[in-house]
């Protein structure tokens, strides 16, 4: 999708983006299941784990649970649109565990490529642009310059979203029967890392996203001193730098709306992406030291980390938008996860 409005701040050019869809569709039949990783999130897991001394030809990723381009269900709608935002460097599908979960139970997950800081995107025409950005970019660059973009970014996608379902002209080429199923009265979103950071800045700057969650990611932007009216569960590791600090302290600053910080014990920062699945794969296969992967995802158990971020995003979603019953912190209290604390 390209944004006529905006330059893209690192090469002048339009703004363009490359959006990633799961949305609950009808039955699979004899298809093929896509792969787990989309071309950019794959190049960049290949560096990343390169980075962590795995041999490129000792290991593959397997299938995912999504298969490409069926119909939208009819069934159960309309549902409601949660957008997504990666942590920083990274492709989309790094959340796929998350994001197939969310579409299984009736969300459509829009997770954007920020194109020029993600490792890679690889474009429909083949192109792919690279990422531009250090990992290890100052602060000021992250609060000033990329929250900013990917915040802009995000309500890009959200207004092609928007016009998919009228009249007017979009660029979002979406799957059939999904633009009449899009309930866009109810749009959440949630982020890893500086994908987290984006989606409580974006609360801030964008009304018509009702709640969010973040995965270990700073607070950076207005908000910290704004506060938002909106909902936001935020979901640290067990070694997180910033719990109880400046944003994820229990009491924010001219904060209106709900704020539930808890943190995962016996988690790292990675285990809020696909690496809490990857990695311990690795380990048991003899291809990645065991203290590398508990450096990376900490020591807890791999599926249950997937199972109560899974659930986390599920109960809160679902109370924030009336599919369940009872309020936000009640919904989130009453999961009585034992791994999960934080005060309030």
């Amino acid at each position: 999708m390209s944004d006529s409005r905006r330059a893209d701040p690192w090469t002048g050019a339009t703004r363009e983006l490359l959006v990633q869809i799961w949305y609950p569709a009808q039955p699979a039949g004899d298809a093929v299941a896509a792969a787990w990783m989309a071309p950019g999130g794959r190049s960049a897991q290949e560096a990343y784990l390169a980075g962590l001394g795995v041999p490129e030809a000792r290991w593959s990723l397997g299938p995912s649970h999504s298969y490409p381009n069926r119909p939208a269900r009819e069934a159960g709608g309309p549902f409601p649109v949660l957008l997504n935002s990666p942590g920083m460097g990274d492709a989309t599908g790094w959340s796929t565990a998350q994001a197939e979960d969310l579409a299984s139970h009736g969300y459509v997950v829009a997770a954007i490529n920020h194109t020029h800081e993600a490792f890679a995107v690889h474009f429909p025409d083949g192109r792919v642009e690279h990422t531009v950005v250090p990992l290890d970019s100052p602060q000021e660059v992250l609060r000033d310059l990329l929250v900013p973009t990917r915040v802009a970014d995000t309500r890009f996608v959200l207004d092609e979203l928007a016009a998919a379902t009228t009249d007017r002209q979009s660029a979002a080429r979406l799957p059939v029967g999904l633009t009449e199923r899009l309930d866009l009265s109810n749009v959440g979103m949630f982020g890893h890392s500086l994908g987290g950071s984006t989606t409580v800045q974006s609360l801030h700057d964008e009304p018509r996203i009702r709640a969010g969650v973040n995965f270990d990611g700073p607070i950076l932007g207005s908000v910290a001193t704004d506060g938002t009216a909106q909902p936001v569960l935020m979901l640290a590791s067990g070694a997180s730098p910033w719990y109880g600090n400046a944003g994820w302290e229990p009491n924010w600053p001219n904060n209106s709306g709900v704020k539930i910080p808890q943190r995962v014990a016996d988690t790292e920062h990675m285990s809020f992406s696909d690496q809490q699945t990857i990695l311990p794969q690795l380990t048991a296969a003899g291809l990645l030291p065991a203290t590398t992967t508990a450096k990376a995802v900490g020591g807890i158990d791999p599926q249950r980390s997937i199972d109560l971020q899974r659930t986390s995003l599920r109960t809160f979603f679902d109370a924030v938008f009336g599919r369940s019953a009872g309020g936000v912190v009640e919904a989130i209290d009453n999961l009585d996860q034992p791994e999960v604390a934080g005060p309030r």
